[in-house]
C-alpha cells in the first residue's frame, strides 16, 4: 500500500515538473500562464508574463511552499522565482521551503532571480539582472546584488 502511494506522489511530481517546463518554454505567453496554473502556480490577471520564465514552486502539497503572483504584474524574460533552496532535489533533508509572493502591480525586469521567502510590494520595481534575497516594500525601485530599495515614488492612483 505504501509503495503505491509513493508512486502516486512520484507520479504527481513528476507532472508537476513536465507542466513547469513546458511553461517556460512555450511559445505564447497564454500558455505559459496556463501550464503554470496547472502545475499549482497561483498567478493573477498579469499584465505581461516573458519567455524563459522560470517559477519553481516547491514539490511539498502544502499551501505554504507556494508562488503567488498578483494582478498586474509584470514579468519580463527569463525571471527565475524560486520557493526553496535546493535546486536539485533529494541532496538535503530540509531543502528549506518558503512562499513567494509577488504583489499587484510590481515590476519585474529582465533576468531578475528571486529567492524563496520574499514578498514583492505593491507598485515595487525590480531593475534587471539583481537577485532579491529579502521583502521589497510597496512603491519603490530596487536594484543590486541583493537588490534594496534604492527610491520611493508614490503610488498610482
Amino acid at each position: 500500500m505504501k509503495r503505491g502511494l509513493f508512486n502516486t506522489l512520484k507520479m504527481h511530481a513528476l507532472y508537476k515538473t513536465l507542466l513547469r517546463f513546458f511553461g517556460m518554454y512555450a511559445p505564447f505567453e497564454s500558455l505559459r500562464i496556463a501550464m503554470y496554473r496547472k502545475a499549482g502556480i497561483k498567478i493573477g490577471k498579469v499584465s505581461g508574463f516573458g519567455g524563459g520564465v522560470f517559477l519553481d514552486a516547491a514539490e511539498d502539497p502544502s499551501e505554504d511552499s507556494s508562488i503567488t503572483i498578483g494582478d498586474d504584474v509584470l514579468l519580463a524574460g527569463f525571471v527565475h522565482v524560486l520557493s526553496h533552496s535546493c535546486v536539485v532535489y533529494g541532496l538535503l533533508e530540509n531543502e528549506g521551503y518558503s512562499p513567494v509572493v509577488i504583489k499587484r502591480g510590481a515590476r519585474i525586469a529582465y533576468n531578475v532571480t528571486i529567492l524563496r521567502g520574499v514578498t514583492i510590494g505593491e507598485n515595487a520595481i525590480i531593475g534587471a539582472g539583481f537577485v532579491v534575497t529579502a521583502d521589497i516594500p510597496p512603491n519603490c525601485v530596487a536594484v543590486g546584488v541583493p537588490a534594496k530599495p534604492i527610491r520611493f515614488f508614490k503610488p498610482p492612483e
